[in-house]
Formats: structure tokens, sequence, C-alpha cells
């Protein structure tokens, strides 16, 4: 399987090309590389910060993009290890699935393009060997997230 860390720009601008106001859902496979695997112009680079495993380089990148996330009113529904692929080719045996949900498309792009956002996403391709991305309809989580809010 080709390795993706980026979308191309044809998926770039259908992106854009999507109702901004809709609800999104991003489901997520991620491949974690065993070691991290940072590049020159990272500041992590040939430093003792760059001598961790893929899944802590993602956990860095969680910790600094998740307030970004949060700060435009997504979150993410779930994140959890993959057991096995029951259906379909073997090579989509990824590592981790994760569903983030944002409230609109535009609050997507909006992180996407913020300057802190791409900064932290250094983590992020240092920790991922692969990582595919879905986009969804995100109607479902929103309401479901609205009212588990509304029963508390």
């Amino acid at each position: 399987m080709q390795s993706y860390h980026t979308p191309s720009e044809e998926q770039a601008a259908k992106l854009m090309q999507g109702d901004p106001d809709a609800p999104l859902a991003a489901l997520n496979l991620f491949w974690f590389n065993e070691r991290a695997q940072y590049q020159p112009d990272d500041p992590e680079y040939g430093t003792p910060a760059a001598e961790v495993s893929g899944l802590e380089a993602y956990a860095a990148y969680a910790a600094e993009a998740g307030e970004k996330i949060s700060a435009l009113g997504g979150h993410v529904a779930f994140s959890v290890a993959v057991d096995q692929v029951m259906i379909g080719p073997d090579n989509l045996n990824c590592d981790t699935a994760a569903i983030m949900v944002f409230p609109t498309r535009r609050a997507f792009m909006q992180m996407m393009t913020a300057p802190e956002f791409q900064a932290s996403s250094r983590h992020r391709k240092a920790a991922l060997a692969n990582h595919v991305m879905l986009h969804l309809d995100g109607t479902p989580f929103v309401t479901t997230s609205e009212e588990a809010a509304q029963d508390d």
C-alpha cells in the first residue's frame, strides 16, 4: 500500500466544494512507525526528543492539536486499537482507528489551515507510517453529541 500523510490537490479541492456548514466526521486509520521519523526541518530532529516511538510522537501531536480541535468545536468521538481486518484486503490492518467530529466542514478547514495546527502536524507525520482519512456525514455524530449534552 502506498504511504499517505497529506491530502492530494484533488482531495483538498473536493473538500472545499462541499457545504461549509455541514457537520463533518473523519474516520482515520493509523499505521504507526516503530520509531518516530522526524525530518531535518523539525526542531526535534537529531535531539533526544526525536528518540521516541511513533505512538509517543502521536501523543505529542494529539496534545497540541487537541486544543485547536476543541477550540473549533471538534472532538474525538473514539480512538481504539484495531483488532483485525474482517472483510477486505489485509493491507488495511492498521494499528488504530479514530473518528474526529467537527460541527462544520468550515471548522475542519480552519483547523487544517491554522499555522499552529500545521506546526503540530510534524509530530503526526513523524509518528505515522501511513494515514488514511475518510470523510463521513457528521450529522449522526453531532446529533448524538448534542443529545448527550442535553441529558447531562
